[in-house]
């Protein structure tokens, strides 16, 4: 397809537009602008599909892990599926004499089913993911994940084909003399109907999200792109049906796939580049706040942070343990540094914790001797999932 980026306006392109002056229509000829336009989105998702490199390479880093970097690498890899499509659809390279004259296999397989309709059921299938862990308390597995996932893709499959068999002048259909493919009107209000209930379903679930624990809380990455998503389809929808030959106009067809593109990059990257640049600049630093945020919030159990063998404590680190310390209001958490050697753990002294740990914690902390206490895994008193050691006069560690 680079080959065929128009840098320069050809005799070609000026044969169009006199075609189209004949027929009645106006047309703006391809040019440097739609060139531009590509080159730059491309690098875009280029540099953003480094990024989702280093995510997956780094997909066991807890701050990452939560994001879901498979799901969101796959957001990316579609969203370039539809930038092709996208290219192609609306009118920014020559299609004649190239495969992009296939109007089915771009326009309805790479800009609409691998594109758009992809990247939106992944974004559905995340939100969905967190409501099912953090709404109703059940993992994001078995047949309640599943089941409604291969209905919905089934759905879609049984579209493309039904689609894809349909005779083209009512579908998708080629118009050589402008050299631009163009929709049928049925075909378009069911993509559109598809649409809106899909990103309707990814506001009702990011509304139901709001108040999930801090730890996972996404409420303003997710407002915000709900409000970009929406924005986009108000603008999409507007455009196909008040102006169908929006791509014979140059502002209109460089204005649709920018915000499509944009739109979608920005999303990724509001999820993503907090955890990615903290991963790489800020390591250790990032992942201790974050797993202090993670044991304050009670999520430790939700989201697997164990650092240690499956029969040790949840830990905040890989020096310290979790413990969690009942107090007058609620039931807080602090957390010891400690030495293991063959299944042992030392507890060593520690300072008081911060404000809010619990006052029976920082009772306990003023009053601790500064002899290590030594625990064995296989105590009746050590509990890993709700852990509550007791000195000999009962007191509260």
């Amino acid at each position: 397809m680079a080959g065929g980026l128009p840098f320069t306006v050809t005799d070609t392109e000026l044969g169009r537009v006199k075609i189209a002056a004949a027929a009645g229509m106006a047309l703006d000829p391809r040019g440097p602008p739609d060139a531009k336009l590509i080159v730059v989105l491309a690098v875009l998702y280029a540099i953003t599909l480094a990024a989702a490199a280093f995510a997956l390479y780094n997909r066991n880093y807890p701050p990452l892990r939560c994001k879901m970097p498979a799901l969101m690498a796959c957001i990316v890899v579609s969203g370039s599926i539809w930038l092709m499509g996208d290219s192609q659809a609306n009118g920014h390279v020559p299609l004649h004499g190239t495969p992009l004259a296939n109007c089915k296999a771009f326009g309805l397989w790479m800009r609409i089913m691998l594109g758009v309709y992809t990247v939106s059921v992944l974004w559905a299938a995340r939100v969905y993911g967190l409501y099912r862990v953090f709404g109703l308390g059940r993992p994001f597995r078995g047949h309640g994940v599943y089941i409604p996932a291969a209905v919905y893709l089934a759905v879609l499959m049984l579209f493309g084909i039904v689609v894809q068999a349909l005779p083209a002048d009512k579908t998708l259909f080629y118009m050589p003399g402008v050299d631009i493919c163009n929709i049928s009107r049925k075909l378009l209000a069911v993509v559109f109907v598809l649409l809106w209930l899909n990103f309707g379903s990814v506001f009702v679930l990011s509304w139901m999200l709001r108040n999930i624990k801090s730890s996972f809380n996404e409420k303003r990455e997710a407002g915000i792109a709900c409000l970009i998503v929406f924005s986009i389809l108000v603008y999409e929808t507007i455009i196909h049906y008040a102006s169908p030959r929006y791509p014979f106009n140059i502002t209109h067809r460089l204005v649709t796939t920018c915000v499509d593109h944009i739109g979608t990059l920005l999303y990724w990257w509001l999820l993503m580049a907090e955890p990615l640049f903290n991963c790489a600049f800020r390591h250790q630093r990032y992942l201790d706040t974050w797993m202090a945020k993670l044991v304050e919030d009670g999520l430790e159990l939700q989201y697997d942070v164990d650092c240690a063998d499956q029969h040790n404590v949840t830990t905040m680190c890989q020096n310290s343990v979790m413990i969690r310390v009942p107090s007058k209001d609620s039931m807080g958490s602090l957390c010891i540094p400690y030495a293991r050697s063959s299944g042992i753990i030392t507890l060593s002294r520690y300072e008081p914790p911060a404000a809010g740990a619990g006052a029976a914690a920082a009772a306990a902390a003023a009053d601790s001797s500064s002899n290590d206490t030594t625990w064995s895994p296989d105590s009746d008193r050590f509990s890993p999932r709700d852990l509550t050691l007791t000195r000999k006069d009962s007191r509260v560690w």
